[in-house]
């Protein structure tokens, strides 16, 4: 590789690492980016809740009713 490709690749690179922190400095969503609906904790917590709970109904299902 050249000297002058590498050192293009290597301000490139550095720029995109610039851009990236600075992005992820700005609190507030940009113009055109997706928002997630529900913070992905929060996704988490409900699908283990939910899947808690079919457990537990699988679970008192095949007990024998006396």
């Amino acid at each position: 590789m050249t000297r002058t490709r590498a050192f293009h690749r290597f301000h490139r690179w550095t720029a995109k690492l610039r851009r990236r922190g600075l992005r992820n400095a700005l609190p507030e969503p940009r113009e055109g980016e997706l928002q997630p609906t529900h913070p992905v904790a929060e996704l988490r917590c409900r699908e283990w809740q939910r899947d808690q709970m079919e457990d537990l109904i699988e679970a008192e299902a095949l007990e024998p009713t006396a």
